[in-house]
């Protein structure tokens, strides 16, 4: 029974299925199907290796990290799409319609994908207009934090505290940006209180040995340093200076310790709140 079924599916396939026209066109379809998945593993290989080439020789040139890394993204997408299409034409297929196709779906993904479609023109915005780059510190919508990345969607910032901040490029570009690094020097304000009845032209001497002895410290601007109030116990001074961008913190620490030293040396006393409680007798 199972020969009868047998040789019954057989004779059916031979009476209409033409296996020989079948043959002829896999014959035919073979180089072209070979042709274009050569190319197609070929030019993926060579998307890559372009893309090295072109980031190299931005590297040279000193590109800004950040465009390298979106120029490196947006060769290797286009070398692909140009190797997928010239592999499908290989293969025979309609390359027209399909390309048709793909922008009508484009029109609608990006319909579908208007923040992402935003973030992204944001992001290119960001890299081509230099607002910040990759090491900068920067403050966004209160944040603040050192550029780690900048990608297409998103921006990576790491706070001091070492926290990872991932913020969307469309909201950077809406948003203030302070850049606290954009400049090689920044300055730095402080305030001093001493006692009333402390030699004034002391008090300036002390503070300026203390300068000149941060050596992170910027002459290229004279510092600042003046009396800006009479407190109710103290003469509160003013002293600003400008200090290397790198060392902004330090600096703050290292003068701040230094001008107590030379106030110290000077005989300059520093005041603190006290209260003074005078007993009555009630029986004088």
């Amino acid at each position: 029974m199972s020969e009868f079924w047998n040789n019954y599916v057989v004779a059916f396939f031979n009476k209409h299925i033409d296996f020989d026209a079948i043959g002829k066109w896999l014959a035919s379809m073979a180089p072209k199907f070979l042709g274009g998945l050569a190319i197609l593993v070929i030019g993926w290989w060579l998307a890559g290796i372009i893309a090295r080439i072109v980031v190299r020789g931005m590297e040279k040139a000193k590109v800004d990290q950040g465009v390298r890394e979106f120029l490196y993204a947006c060769v290797k997408i286009i070398i692909k799409i140009i190797v997928v299409i010239t592999a499908l034409s290989t293969m025979g297929m309609n390359v027209t319609t399909l390309v048709a196709a793909l922008g009508t779906a484009g029109v609608a993904i990006g319909l579908a994908l208007k923040d992402s479609l935003s973030n992204f023109a944001s992001g290119v915005l960001i890299l081509f207009n230099h607002t910040f780059k990759v090491g900068d510190f920067i403050e966004i919508d209160g944040q603040k934090g050192t550029v780690r990345r900048i990608e297409l969607m998103f921006t990576t910032l790491a706070t001091a505290d070492n926290k990872r901040l991932v913020i969307p490029n469309s909201v950077i570009t809406s948003d203030m940006i302070i850049n606290y690094t954009a400049k090689n020097t920044r300055r730095l304000e402080l305030t001093i209180g001493v006692a009333y009845g402390s030699d004034i032209l002391a008090v300036k001497k002390a503070i300026t040995a203390a300068l000149k002895a941060c050596k992170d410290v910027s002459w290229d601007k004279d510092p600042v340093i003046g009396i800006a109030s009479f407190d109710d116990s103290a003469i509160t001074f003013d002293v600003k200076v400008w200090v290397k961008t790198a060392a902004f913190i330090e600096s703050k620490y290292v003068i701040n310790e230094n001008i107590l030293a030379e106030l110290n040396k000077a005989g300059v006393e520093i005041p603190f709140n006290q209260l003074d409680v005078h007993m009555i007798d009630s029986k004088a």
